[in-house]
């Protein structure tokens, strides 16, 4: 790792670090209990307790003092060493997502679309498997698949943060680990937010799913029926 490289992974952890314990101390100062008008009673129910809600975040909940500190590191050391795993398992067709990641906003708005109607496909498939007792494994299966490829765009979606930073760093060469530090850095952070945490991650998981959609799961190509074709037709030749 070059002088600038590091000079760069540090200050972004400063930085990051500065915002998560700044979420923190936020969400540790948020009210308990949901506003009551003057002369009324608050209601017995227990689910009126704004600040737990808000306590609890898309990578883990966020409890106060030390806990909340070591709950931090040890989600992102789960978040980082297994985008690490991903990273090295499959890295051809994470670097073919994250190369479709890099082609400017409209194309990420493109994406972004994809993946937000294909979330929502999954979920009126899922409610359908629901209603059907013998479909009722499909829908678990649906979900399952969904969450992998949510998992594996995610992955892209880092590296195309880091390697977008890298690159308005000033940074002639970047390896993929690097890229992917800096992006996960990112992600984690947003994901720290209180309240808002939940919305960027949903919107990097639409974005994230979008690119699975469209590169094939990171194969490459347009989706079409022609190797099934291709298929039949060698098999006939050989009959």
């Amino acid at each position: 790792m070059s002088r600038r490289s590091f000079l760069l992974l540090t200050l972004l952890i400063a930085v990051c670090l500065a915002a998560v314990a700044l979420s923190a101390y936020v969400t540790n100062r948020l009210p308990m209990t949901v506003f009551v008008p003057r002369g009324r009673e608050p209601l017995p129910v227990p689910g009126l307790a704004i600040g737990p809600l808000f306590q609890v975040g898309p990578f883990g909940p966020h409890p106060a003092g030390g806990r909340g500190l070591v709950g931090a590191v040890a989600s992102f050391c789960f978040l980082y060493l297994a985008s690490v795993l991903v990273l090295f398992i499959f890295p051809r067709r994470l670097r073919l997502a994250r190369d479709g990641l890099m082609g400017g906003w409209g194309n990420g708005l493109r994406l972004f679309g994809i993946g937000g109607l294909a979330a929502i496909a999954a979920a009126l498939l899922t409610i359908l498997g629901a209603f059907a007792f013998v479909a009722s494994p499909v829908s678990l299966l649906v979900l399952a698949g969904l969450l992998l490829a949510v998992w594996g765009g995610m992955v892209a979606v880092a590296l195309a943060i880091g390697r977008g930073i890298s690159r308005r760093a000033g940074l002639p060469t970047s390896s993929p680990v690097f890229d992917l530090t800096v992006g996960i850095l990112i992600v984690f952070t947003l994901g720290r937010i209180p309240v808002a945490g939940w919305i960027f991650v949903a919107l990097l998981a639409a974005l994230a799913l979008g690119i699975v959609i469209d590169s094939r799961f990171g194969a490459g190509g347009p989706w079409s029926l022609a190797e099934f074709q291709a298929g039949e037709e060698a098999g006939n030749e050989q009959a």
